[in-house]
């Protein structure tokens, strides 16, 4: 059987400074002071996260969607000038997890709400862009991330509801992502972040608890040795 794996990536491949480009865009921008105090964006795409700071700044959906396609291109020079070299970090596993699906013609691709240059800079950082061939990215025209998982398994020639396609993730929204798009197997990657209560009621079916022991890791989503 035909497999496409689909991994988020923060969180899930690697793990990055905390994101500053959208509160100094809209700083600059719209002189509006925005933080990020007190909420929890993980598995929100990126303008979903530019939404939600300018609604905490007062704008209406109406301002902010009028607005949105403007934001999400001026915010690129902030996304380059905060980016680092040699900040990010893989997760424990996960370059030796890529060569033994890689090794057993496993399709692999990204499902992010990066933006496709940001989740590119991310991942050649830590030298594991390569191993993916599709992905759904926060700057592909979407409403729903589900939106997303749909876009990559089209990108890869796969259905969503083929019993091959895995979406990988470590919040809920990964997960219910998976879920709405129509994915068979959905798999949560717990941490102290997100419980493992929070996948299981989103609809998790696999869930894991780090990537370190790669056998054991082939054997719960199934893949055959070679």
């Amino acid at each position: 059987m035909e497999r496409l794996i689909l991994f988020d990536v923060d969180g899930t491949l690697v793990n990055c400074p905390p994101d500053t480009a959208p509160v100094a865009a809209i700083r600059h921008l719209y002189g509006l002071e925005v933080s990020f105090e007190g909420m929890r964006t993980g598995g929100m795409t990126e303008p979903q996260i530019l939404a939600l700071l300018l609604q905490s700044a007062g704008w209406d959906d109406t301002k902010i969607k009028a607005e949105l396609p403007n934001l999400m291109k001026e915010v690129v020079p902030f996304i380059h000038e905060a980016f680092e070299k040699g900040t990010i970090r893989l997760v424990p596993g996960v370059k030796n997890l890529l060569d033994q699906l890689e090794h057993r013609g496993v399709t692999l691709g990204l499902i992010t709400g990066n933006r496709k240059s940001l989740a590119r800079l991310k991942l050649e950082d830590v030298n594991i862009w390569d191993y993916f061939s599709v992905g759904g990215y926060g700057d592909d025209p979407h409403e729903k991330r589900s939106d997303l998982v749909q876009l990559a398994c089209e990108r890869a020639n796969f259905r969503t509801d083929n019993p091959g396609v895995y979406v990988i993730g470590d919040t809920w929204r990964d997960i219910k992502a998976a879920v709405d798009a129509g994915v068979t197997n959905r798999v949560g990657l717990i941490g102290p972040r997100h419980p493992r209560q929070e996948f299981k009621e989103a609809g998790a079916n696999i869930i894991l608890s780090s990537f370190a022991d790669t056998q054991k890791v082939l054997g719960a989503l199934n893949i055959p040795s070679v």
